[in-house]
């Protein structure tokens, strides 16, 4: 736009002194050829935006005699590579240092779970848990159809000695966030032993009750929670043992009673008197407490019983209710 503004004020320019009356009165009236004008190029006034000028005004002080154009150059734009053009591949050598050392990680913390069984007399089986991340955490210990609650330790551990029910013994712990780890144990002596085992919920309080070759109530052939006896009685061949599982202070939780005696035939079980017995408190006269029973006999568990206890009046507060034989339709159906 520079070039052709500039072309067109000195044509214009040319123009007006080479004509007209201005040109007349100034040099006179001679008349130029026009073959003696040399212009290289053309270019058409109406392709001019000439700017606007006072010609009359005008006091040219050149003499144009010849008038080239001119033009910038336009580059030419590179070549786009198209699809069909190779590739070229170029390879760098493998530098001869050292490679930098990986940033070091902080260190990975980890909270494994582990549960570990270990047999013991008189086919008892101890259970060691640990789990540091979990401290005073809510298990349920599981085991052939006997279930407690437990309560981890501040460190997370707990450690309960739990009676086999089976030879090829599996156990399990199961936390309140439904994580669950299992261990299992090889019991040889589990057919040396019967069991009875009675589990209830809550806090209502149910017991197991063995008189022992007719036994009364408080002689030494009585055995339960209050004078449970260990697992030397058997051993001693003084008659059974009571064991109890689970923690009281667990709100609504499983707890179980098992009490142990000899397989052995010349045990005299007709002379095992088994009842099941719950004292009537503030905290459940007047209701139904409920309770599940169940027996392991020359090694097999017989089926879960649910026990239901009608319990008396609230004026009958400190007395006990008593279910004689609990087990007997049991017994029965194992013949």
């Amino acid at each position: 736009m520079t070039a052709a503004g500039t072309l067109a004020c000195a044509v214009g320019i040319g123009f007006v002194m080479q004509s007209g009356e201005v040109a007349e009165l100034r040099y006179g009236s001679s008349n130029i050829p026009a073959d003696d004008l040399k212009i290289q190029g053309t270019l058409s006034f109406d392709q001019l935006s000439p700017p606007d000028l006072d010609l009359a005004k005008a006091e040219p002080s050149l003499d144009i005699s010849e008038i080239i154009l001119t033009s910038a150059e336009v580059a030419t734009p590179e070549t786009l590579p198209s699809r069909e053009m190779p590739v070229q591949i170029s390879t760098v050598l493998k530098s001869s240092l050292e490679e930098p050392a990986a940033p070091e990680l902080g260190p990975q913390l980890t909270c494994p779970v582990k549960l570990s069984a270990e047999p013991y007399a008189a086919a008892m089986v101890k259970l060691s848990l640990t789990a540091p991340c979990l401290q005073n955490e809510r298990v349920t210990v599981s085991h052939e159809g006997l279930k407690f609650t437990e309560t981890t330790s501040d460190t997370g551990g707990l450690d309960v000695a739990v009676p086999a029910m089976s030879e090829q013994a599996e156990f399990s712990v199961t936390f309140a966030n439904g994580h669950r780890v299992a261990t299992t144990a090889s019991v040889q002596t589990v057919s040396l032993y019967e069991r009875v085992v009675l589990q209830w919920q809550g806090e209502d309080t149910v017991q197991i009750h063995a008189r022992e070759l007719g036994a009364s109530y408080g002689d030494a052939g009585h055995v339960w929670a209050g004078a449970a006896r260990d697992v030397t009685a058997v051993a001693d061949g003084r008659g059974g043992f009571l064991t109890r599982h689970g923690d009281s202070s667990a709100e609504d939780g499983l707890m179980a009673e098992v009490y142990t005696y000899p397989a052995d035939p010349s045990y005299d079980k007709a002379a095992l008197q088994l009842s099941v017995e719950t004292e009537v408190t503030d905290r459940n006269c007047g209701r139904e407490v409920e309770a599940k029973a169940l027996k392991l006999v020359a090694g097999a568990i017989l089926p879960i019983k649910a026990l239901s206890l009608a319990v008396p009046g609230c004026d009958a507060v400190g007395n006990f209710l008593v279910l004689n034989n609990p087990l007997e339709d049991l017994t029965v159906a194992s013949k």
